[in-house]
């Protein structure tokens, strides 16, 4: 550890001196962003490194011969009126100015590599995560599933990069679009709430708008969705295609709100695996004949199983990170 912050301080020096190259200045950066005490110590000395700088100068600059030559070359001696400055004054005036110098130079350079906007990462491992972007908008980002945003959205537009399944509630502002870049496929809103999943199906793309308006684009193709209507992205032929969202487990994943009006057991699987995240196997083909009908309101996947055991008498058995339905099934 001890190793590592004097190479850092080495890092700093150098940054200071203006002597560290593009890949280290970032490098610092990093460094930098990791943690409130690595800001401190670099605080500290560029601190120290000015009050070092400003007391070489007050060494090695002739003040007096400095204010002599600036008053001739400003003609200060010809004006009409003439003021007569105390060495002191013009001491103070001189170390003052190199002062500003030393300040403005490194601070226009932390501005220039400190202050830009870099690039955020939401990575949703293993499990449902939410978040608050830099302009208020709300995101729920499904297991698996990656966005890339700027710490602060500048310019006319709000863009960040998604891949897998999100939810968003967009701030709503006028003059600057929400961007989605979604692999091929853009979506553009003002501010509107909207469900995004890139992996919907195989080679297909899935966008459901809940309020607002959205605009979507994929291969030359422009879309217009209003509340409740989904667009289906085929990757395979390039197209958009617009239907009605009747799918009330749509959000399920980050609610855990399911409902089932006489479903059929194969759909309320492919539900459970993906809001418990859990691989469920059917080992008597007859069980896929099953419906049921029940809500589940952010109840435990134990919870709903045995709901369903004593629904239609099917067996459950855990085996690893599988569960496995067996039984006599459905006629």
């Amino acid at each position: 550890m001890e190793e590592n912050t004097a190479y850092y301080e080495t890092l700093i020096t150098k940054y200071l001196l203006c002597e560290a190259s593009t890949k280290e200045v970032h490098q610092l950066l990093e460094w930098l962003k990791f943690s409130s005490e690595n800001l401190d110590l670099f605080m500290k000395m560029r601190q120290s490194w000015l009050i070092q700088k400003t007391h070489q100068l007050e060494q090695i600059i002739d003040i007096d011969d400095e204010w002599l030559s600036f008053s001739e070359r400003a003609r200060l001696n010809k004006s009409p009126v003439t003021r007569k400055l105390r060495t002191g004054t013009r001491r103070n005036f001189m170390v003052a100015a190199a002062i500003v110098l030393l300040l403005i130079v490194p601070t226009l350079s932390y501005f220039l590599f400190f202050m830009q906007p870099t690039k955020q990462t939401l990575f949703a491992e293993n499990q449902v995560i939410e978040s608050v972007l830099p302009d208020g908008t709300q995101v729920s980002l499904n297991t698996g599933s990656i966005l890339f945003y700027p710490s602060l959205f500048r310019g006319k537009e709000r863009k960040v990069s998604l891949n897998g399944e999100a939810f968003f509630d967009v701030t709503h502002n006028e003059e600057k679009a929400f961007v989605i870049d979604a692999e091929e496929m853009q979506i553009r809103v003002l501010g509107t709430s909207f469900y995004v999943n890139t992996h919907a199906l195989e080679n297909t793309m899935e966008v459901v708008l809940i309020s607002g308006s959205v605009e979507l684009s994929y291969n030359n193709h422009m879309m217009l969705l209003e509340p409740g209507e989904k667009a289906i992205v085929l990757k395979k032929y390039g197209e958009i295609v617009k239907q009605e969202n009747n799918d009330e487990n749509l959000l399920a994943w980050k609610t855990r709100s399911l409902h089932f009006n006489d479903t059929p057991i194969h759909e309320i699987i492919d539900i459970l695996e993906k809001v418990y995240h859990k691989e469920i196997t059917v080992i008597n083909p007859e069980i896929n004949n099953c419906r049921i009908t029940a809500t589940f309101e952010r109840q435990s996947l134990e919870a709903v199983l045995i709901v369903l055991q004593s629904t239609i008498d099917i067996k459950v058995r855990t085996n690893g990170n599988r569960i496995e339905f067996s039984g006599t099934g459905c006629q």
